[in-house]
């Protein structure tokens, strides 16, 4: 009996976790960047990562987060835990196995890819919302060709404090 049960549970949870997990086609998505003049935006995260957690509760949920990722950007969200294929450059792997190879095993991460499908920028760990709308910024207007992410924030506004940390100045930024 206990071993029917224990046979009864195992099926069910793998049915469970094969009918949640997805099917992600990143070479589609970047024909319908090159299509629409964007980039793609590929957020990496697991379950059980409390930063994943905080950037889909509080970044990736703001209003301004949002109209401004569906403005410039093609988004896609590989769940490395629970997507099972993603398909990049002709090539499906599971999603922990495409993080591994394209070289990002830290999370949350997010991926921006031109519409050639080069990797031209990735974002590492959290960012709270006013943060993260700057990157989105520097990212769509190229501003990584030419400078880095201090020396766009610094154009804009940023200052270090005593500590050494960059803060926003800007006068009604938040």
């Amino acid at each position: 009996m206990l071993k029917s049960l224990t046979l009864l549970f195992s099926s069910l949870l793998f049915l469970t976790l094969s009918l949640n997990a997805q099917s992600i086609d990143l070479d589609k998505a970047l024909q319908k960047a090159d299509k629409e003049h964007k980039m793609l935006m590929v957020y990496l995260h697991r379950i059980g990562c409390s930063y994943c957690n905080s950037m889909d509760e509080f970044t990736l949920d703001d209003d301004k987060v949002i109209d401004f990722i569906e403005k410039h950007f093609i988004f896609r969200s590989v769940n490395i835990t629970t997507d099972h294929e993603v398909t990049f450059e002709k090539k499906t792997t599971e999603g922990l196995e495409f993080a591994k190879e394209i070289g990002y095993n830290f999370y949350p991460t997010v991926l921006f890819f031109d519409n050639k499908g080069e990797l031209v920028y990735a974002s590492v760990g959290y960012k709270d919302e006013f943060d993260f709308l700057v990157i989105l910024q520097y990212v769509d207007k190229g501003l990584y060709k030419m400078m880095t992410l201090s020396e766009y924030k610094k154009a804009i506004g940023f200052k270090k404090n005593s500590d050494g940390e960059i803060i926003d100045t800007r006068k009604n930024a938040r």
